[in-house]
């Protein structure tokens, strides 16, 4: 996979800045309690449904789930604590929508960031590497598969771009325009958005 055509979001950016900032290089520092430690979150254990409290900085987990959930929850609520602010109870519907859609993103971000990714030797057979995601990151094979699609798309997308540049680019010099005409050609497409010169 030629990694170079991935392109990360600005969230992606934001969680892999402050994970390396903090010390968390691989799967052996990406452990939960490092985590939250990491970010000056508390996180209790107790009998209680898991829930968080961003003015508290805290994390409450369930004591009884099983640690693939219990990762899940806490990258999910971790995503509200460090970057939400007020009471999802009494707030309007289409905010909250907005802060869950942005919390479903998080978990994939930073369940299985993607510097981390890079680094690991992922199968080839998508079988066999959503399985080595799902167990090197402790997350459902679900999110693992998600994870895997979305950073293939990315890729992709990344190399497409990449290709229609370079024959833009090919065709361009091929029709032997003057430096000057490319210039003027190249503020025209930027003012107009289009593809002057193309079919």
């Amino acid at each position: 996979m030629l990694f170079s055509y991935y392109r990360e979001t600005e969230l992606e950016q934001w969680i892999s800045g402050k994970y390396l900032a903090h010390g968390i290089l691989g799967p052996a520092e990406h452990d939960i309690e490092h985590i939250a430690y990491a970010f000056g979150v508390d996180l209790v254990y107790e009998e209680c449904p898991s829930f968080s409290d961003n003015e508290e900085r805290v994390i409450f987990l369930n004591k009884h789930a099983d640690d693939v959930t219990a990762r899940v929850i806490f990258f999910h609520e971790l995503c509200h604590v460090l970057r939400h602010a007020g009471d999802q109870r009494i707030m309007p519907a289409m905010f909250r929508s907005a802060q869950e859609t942005e919390a479903e993103q998080f978990v994939l971000y930073a369940a299985i960031p993607f510097y981390m990714f890079t680094r690991l030797p992922v199968p080839d057979q998508r079988s066999e590497a959503v399985a080595y995601l799902a167990e090197t990151f402790r997350v459902p094979y679900g999110l693992a598969e998600h994870r895997l699609d979305q950073i293939q798309r990315r890729v992709l997308h990344g190399s497409l771009i990449a290709a229609a540049k370079e024959a833009d680019r090919q065709r361009q010099s091929a029709c032997g325009w003057s430096g000057e005409t490319k210039r003027i050609m190249a503020q025209l497409e930027r003012q107009l958005g289009g593809n002057p010169g193309g079919n």
